[in-house]
């Protein structure tokens, strides 16, 4: 079983400021990085972003949680494009930093919410061969992801639930037929991949996001 230790790494993300971050690194050189970008109020330590992440590191790869914080002020307050500036500043920084922690061949991307639009970003960048994209919740009616998402030709899993008012089955029937990308759509799951009153049931979705990953990632090894 792969052993790791947590620590962090220096991220100077938009305008200088440093990203608040995780690194989970194997005790072997790991070959895989996976780097995690959370939601607006949902941080990587929330079960839809701490399971994978742990999945993550049990098979063998590092992992980056960018713990960046965009309830603050100064973010809220910025004008929209300085909000895109700003996320897609602090992405590609943690991409750079998380690279140069090791000789990685494989590269997997992961964003909830607010977090898939840094996705987006990253991987309209043309991030390179080996570069797999897990996309949590997605912002489906944000034309500049759907953009990005169109593009991208890698393996990708698009994970969703009807009950998500951020859903949207028409972009993401786009993205399927044109990239080839999986899709696990959960009936009646709301924007944290739950249902409402259920904790049982959600615990139930939450294996089957995790078993849905798990086997996301065999088909790519």
């Amino acid at each position: 079983m792969p052993v790791f230790n947590y620590t962090t790494i220096s991220i100077n993300g938009y305008g200088g400021k440093s990203v608040p971050n995780l690194f989970l690194r194997q005790n072997d050189p790991a070959d895989t990085l996976a780097i995690i970008f959370p939601g607006l109020r949902y941080t990587c330590d929330m079960p839809l972003l701490y399971y994978p992440s742990r999945l993550f590191a049990h098979r063998a790869a590092d992992v980056l949680q960018v713990n960046s914080d965009y309830t603050r002020a100064d973010y809220q307050s910025a004008s929209q494009s300085e909000q895109a500036d700003w996320l897609r500043g602090d992405a590609q920084a943690a991409l750079r930093a998380g690279k140069a922690q090791g000789n990685y061949k494989r590269l997997i991307l992961v964003g909830k919410s607010i977090g898939t639009l840094a996705l987006a970003h990253l991987v309209s960048a043309s991030p390179g061969e080996g570069t797999i994209a897990i996309w949590l919740t997605p912002l489906l009616r944000q034309p500049s992801l759907v953009s990005a998402a169109l593009l991208f030709k890698g393996p990708a899993l698009y994970v969703a639930g009807t009950g998500d008012p951020i859903y949207a089955s028409g972009p993401m029937q786009r993205i399927q037929q044109a990239t080839g990308a999986e899709t696990l759509i959960v009936e009646g799951a709301d924007h944290s991949m739950e249902i409402p009153g259920d904790p049982f049931r959600s615990l139930q979705i939450m294996e089957r996001v995790l078993r849905g990953i798990e086997a996301f990632l065999e088909k790519q090894s």
